[in-house]
Formats: structure tokens, C-alpha cells, sequence
């Protein structure tokens, strides 16, 4: 492969990941990474938590997904804030929004998901904000940091809502979160877990109002003041973060003709419908490792280090069991597998972790283990993790029973 070039479509976690396992694969093309961002790329999953305490600005270095020297060392060249504007699949190129061509070998597209948005007059209110990248985060920053902000709204709990909900009380400012389901990370979480988040936030002094869609945002000389909510409730706010979801960043997929829905559609080697293309991290759709698309740092990797692989011909090791994180005040949670969508015939078992206040919830679809959900139980979440991997057998008649050790499963 040494007489050819392979471009990268995003600085993300995935595409950085990517370029790296290329290199560790003894991929010798030339490597491209193009990134719309200016600056080093950046670590997502802090913007929500530390990266928002973080005062001494000299400090974000340690936020950075890559330091510069690695570049330099897996002789990787990239390319800041440069717009891929079309991709020519029949030619092999790439086209920049100043008209550049590049020409590609093999093409990883790595674009992500942008934040999914309210009515764009809302977003234009000064105060109304959504957290993607550093740019997002840095403006949020500025605005608690430096200001005497008293109240705030957070539309939606997933796990960015509750994450940045838990920073801004850390900052005294009273936070309210809405969403529109029934419980907060209604999605993604357990019945259980999302109860025990919503009990640790309400703990904390977090207003929580579930079952309510958000009517309107409206404020005076362009700066948000209050929002409505459908039931004609009213609340006062000088900040909101919309955190309603992300949607696939396909547009150049799309451009280019390839085989998209709510992702780009690849293959188990993360192809996609053109053989020379391929599609990792959020914004692809592989329905031979998951039926949905995952969104996480663990498939990130998995993803860039499955495409490596392929286009290497190399074995790129075995998968592991999805796994996600979360920091919330001081409790680590810790989750392997995928929990069953709702409707789906889920029954669980909850269990007390050897900390205070610490537990963990196992779900059992058919009678198969498929995620647990561990909040300071480190344990239980390396036990349930290796179980998922492994294929050992686990019961919830088993877990049932308190006196039966967790550590004892791994024995098989």
C-alpha cells in the first residue's frame, strides 16, 4: 500500500482511531485526516463535565484526543478547518470548499452527528445553546464561568442533560431538566437506572419534569427568559442546553450516492455500498454488529479498528461487549451491552454493590443476559462485562439470591 493514500473524513475519536490502527496494521499509504473544526482535535466526552470546571486554559491540553507530536510520529497529515463539499466516487477524490482536490485510495468517512435542534428562531435567543464540539462547550464555559446565571433548563435527559446538569449545580445555578418520555434516559437506560439518576439529581436540588414537550422560548432584546411548556406551565431560564438527540451526519454520504437511513449503511467490515468507501463511529449504521446505531467512544473504536482491519487484511482481535460511561456528581456509572429497546420482553434483576448507595442492574431478554448497569459497582460491571463476552452463563434467579458472591459467575 505504499503508493497509495488514504483519506479520513473527521478528526473524531473514530477517525483518529482509525489512522492509528492503520499505522499498528503496518499500513505505509500516505494518511489524510480532514477535520471541519479549527484546532487539535479534541476528547467529547469531558465537553459535558470537566472540560466545563476547567479554568486555567493552559490545562486543555490534557483534553486533546491526539497530542501534536503523535502526528508527526504515526506520520499522519492533518488538516484543520477544511470542509469536505463533495465526494467523487467514480474518480476517487474528495473536493474542499476552496475547490482543492484529493485523490483517495480508500475513503473513511468519519463525520459524526450534529446536535438535533428546536425551531431555528429559538436557537438565535442569546442563552439557548446545544454541546457538540469544543466550540459549543467553550461558549458554554464563558457563560457560567463569567456571569451571575441563576437558573437553567435542560430540554432532554439523556446523558448529556444529566451530565451537564450535575457541572451547572456544581456552578449553584438552580437547574431544571425537561423531557418529553416518561423517565429520564427513557432510551438508553433500565426502568431502575433511570430512577436511580433521577433520584441522585433530585438530590441535588435538580428539578425534573417528565412527560412535558417544550411549546416556546422567549425572552426580551434577543435574550432567552423563560420557556413554556405544552401544559402552559412556565419557567424561568437565562440558559437552556437542548440535548434532544444527534443525527447522523450523512450529507456527504448521501451526495455521494451511498446507501444511507438513520446512518450510513456498512457492512460487518464497516463498508459501505461502495467498496472503496467506508463509514465509522455515529454515523454509521452496521446491522451486523448492532440493530441500532451506536453512538459511544467504545464504538468508535471498534468501528475504526474493524475498517483498519479490512482494508489491511489484517485480524483486528476479537469484540468486545458495547460498554458506556457516565460521570454524574460522584457516582461513576459503568454500562456493558445494549439494554433492550422498550416494549421488548425485558425482565431485571437489581443488586446492592459493596458502597453505599452503590448497585447494579442485570437485563435479561428471553432469559439472556444482554447489559448491565453498574453506579460505583466497579465489580459488578467487570464481572457482567466478561459474562456478555464470554457467553458464561448467568441466571436472574441467581442473582436473586444476595448470598451468591458476583465474582463467583466468572468460574462459569
Amino acid at each position: 500500500m505504499s503508493e497509495q493514500r488514504i483519506v479520513i473524513i473527521g478528526g473524531s475519536h473514530a477517525g483518529l482511531s482509525c489512522a492509528e490502527k492503520l499505522r499498528h496494521f503496518g499500513c505505509e499509504a500516505a494518511i489524510d485526516v480532514i477535520d471541519a473544526l479549527s484546532g487539535w482535535p479534541i476528547q467529547r466526552p469531558p465537553l459535558s463535565k470537566a472540560y466545563l470546571s476547567e479554568q486555567d486554559e493552559t490545562g486543555q491540553d490534557r483534553f486533546l484526543l491526539r497530542q501534536p507530536e503523535w502526528f508527526e510520529q504515526f506520520n499522519i497529515t492533518f488538516h484543520e478547518g477544511v470542509s469536505i463539499t463533495e465526494i467523487l466516487p467514480d474518480e476517487n477524490r474528495v473536493i474542499t470548499a476552496e475547490g482543492h482536490s484529493l485523490a483517495y485510495s480508500k475513503l473513511i468517512i468519519a463525520t459524526g452527528a450534529t446536535p438535533r435542534l428546536l425551531a431555528p428562531a429559538y436557537h438565535q435567543l442569546d442563552g439557548v445553546c446545544v454541546l457538540r464540539h469544543k466550540g459549543d462547550a467553550d461558549q458554554l464555559k464563558e457563560v457560567v464561568q463569567s456571569s451571575d446565571i441563576r437558573s437553567a433548563v435542560i430540554i432532554g435527559g439523556g446523558y448529556i442533560g444529566l451530565e451537564t446538569a450535575a457541572s451547572l449545580t456544581k456552578f449553584g445555578i438552580k437547574t431544571t431538566i425537561i423531557e418529553m418520555a416518561d423517565r429520564v434516559l427513557a432510551r438508553v437506560a433500565s426502568e431502575e437506572l433511570s430512577a436511580y439518576c433521577a433520584a441522585l439529581h433530585q438530590e441535588n436540588g435538580v428539578e425534573i419534569i417528565t412527560g412535558a414537550a417544550v411549546q416556546s422560548l422567549s425572552g426580551t432584546e434577543g435574550k432567552l427568559e423563560q420557556i413554556e411548556l405544552s401544559d402552559g406551565r412556565v419557567f424561568a431560564a437565562e440558559l437552556a442546553l437542548v440535548g434532544i438527540g444527534v443525527i447522523p451526519d450523512m450529507a456527504l454520504a448521501q451526495q455521494a450516492g451511498l446507501t444511507t437511513g438513520n446512518g450510513i449503511h456498512v457492512s460487518e467490515n464497516y463498508q459501505t455500498s461502495h467498496p472503496d468507501i467506508y463509514a465509522i463511529g455515529d454515523v454509521a449504521f452496521a446491522d451486523a454488529h448492532a440493530a441500532i446505531r451506536v453512538e459511544s467512544v467504545h464504538h468508535a473504536q471498534f468501528s475504526a479498528m474493524i475498517a483498519a482491519g479490512h482494508i489491511t487484511a489484517t485480524e483486528a482481535g476479537r469484540a468486545e461487549a458495547w460498554w458506556f460511561w457516565s460521570d454524574q456528581y460522584d457516582v461513576k456509572f459503568k454500562m456493558a451491552g445494549l439494554v433492550p429497546a422498550p416494549g421488548e420482553q425485558i425482565h431485571t434483576v437489581t443488586r446492592s454493590g459493596r458502597k453505599p448507595g452503590s448497585l447494579s442492574v442485570w437485563s435479561f431478554c428471553d432469559d439472556k443476559l444482554v447489559s448491565v448497569e453498574a453506579a460505583n459497582d466497579a465489580q459488578a460491571y467487570m464481572v457482567g462485562k466478561t459474562c456478555l463476552e464470554k457467553k458464561l452463563p448467568v441466571t436472574a434467579e441467581w442473582l436473586k439470591d444476595t448470598t451468591n458472591e458476583i465474582k463467583t459467575l466468572l468460574r462459569g
